[in-house]
């Protein structure tokens, strides 16, 4: 995700860090090139031209740019939906880890109400694991390896292993979290009317993945996008001969203004199409589950020096 500050209207215009200019250049390259040796042609060799009116452009133009909103509309629900889910884990992140805290008993005896809260090692691991689960749900949106990631996180090699071995790594992590409540219940430290209230947390956490991985795994469908790029595409390339008459050699300049804004209109809907990967202009789920890490450490009382520093953007970029 870019991230700058909009002081400055005329910086604004000419920033290139974060917009469609690596996707677009290309393409625009090839369509002001082509235009440039149709109106050479039309210049020079007029008998040999081949003119069109300006009437088919005029209909098809209008029609292309609302059809280019159409599917910028879908890719940016895409993109928003994304964003939601992800302010829901993080919500669900608070409140499961304060009910870890809370709900769960101690492991002996009564606990003095007047003495400062000592989280047990079950509670912690239980956190500790949520920790884990979120980290492995942003390295399987973003089609990472989590392996080095999770023997860091864990202790175990072994208990690593046996994450890493199934296909959905963060549901493995989810399903030992439910069996660390259930058993903190048969020990008698989580009164049977709280279970369901931590199991409905986790049930949220895997919902809310489950929305993300539909987001994922079903793209914009493939024939409504080559639709799109060949119409945007024909209709540049066929510009130059409905202006060359009226503009002259002034052709090259209004393909290129035209061009820029259709091809750049096709580029941002590939690229918020996906709002999981690692673009320019996708959601920072490294920001995201650090700040989920700080906030649900804090809320278990740990120590600042275990507390991970927070993400920060580099060249205006937050991952």
């Amino acid at each position: 995700m870019i991230i700058t500050e909009k002081d400055s209207w005329i910086r604004m215009i000419f920033s290139i860090h974060g917009t469609t200019m690596d996707r677009t250049w290309p393409r625009l390259a090839v369509v002001v090139g082509f235009s440039i040796f149709i109106t050479i042609i039309a210049m020079v060799f007029p008998t040999h031209a081949y003119t069109l009116t300006m009437a088919p452009f005029t209909v098809v133009g209008l029609a292309l740019a609302i059809f280019l909103g159409f599917r910028n509309n879908a890719a940016y629900d895409r993109y928003w939906e994304g964003r939601k889910l992800w302010g829901r884990m993080v919500n669900v992140c608070r409140t499961f880890t304060m009910q870890i805290n809370t709900l769960i008993g101690a492991e002996t005896g009564p606990v003095d109400p007047d003495a400062p809260l000592q989280p047990q090692a079950d509670q912690q691991r239980m956190v500790h694991l949520i920790i884990v689960y979120i980290n492995a749900l942003r390295h399987r949106l973003r089609d990472t390896d989590a392996s080095a990631e999770l023997r860091g996180r864990l202790q175990n090699d072994a208990e690593a292993d046996c994450y890493l071995a199934q296909d959905n790594v963060p549901a493995a992590v989810a399903d030992r979290i439910s069996r660390c409540i259930n058993q903190v219940w048969r020990d008698g430290r989580l009164n049977v009317y709280h279970v369901p209230l931590l199991h409905q947390n986790l049930t949220e956490m895997l919902a809310i993945q489950g929305g993300c991985e539909r987001i994922k795994s079903t793209p914009i469908p493939f024939t409504y996008s080559v639709l799109t790029h060949r119409t945007v595409l024909l209709y540049c390339l066929a510009l130059p001969c409905g202006l060359h008459d009226t503009v002259g050699w002034l052709t090259p300049v209004v393909v290129a203004l035209v061009a820029y804004a259709f091809l750049g209109l096709d580029a941002v809907g590939d690229e918020i199409e996906q709002p999981f990967s690692t673009d320019d202009n996708d959601l920072p789920l490294l920001q995201l589950t650090t700040m989920i890490e700080i906030n649900v450490r804090q809320l278990s009382e740990q120590s600042p020096e275990q507390l991970p520093p927070p993400v920060q953007p580099v060249d205006h970029l937050l991952i």
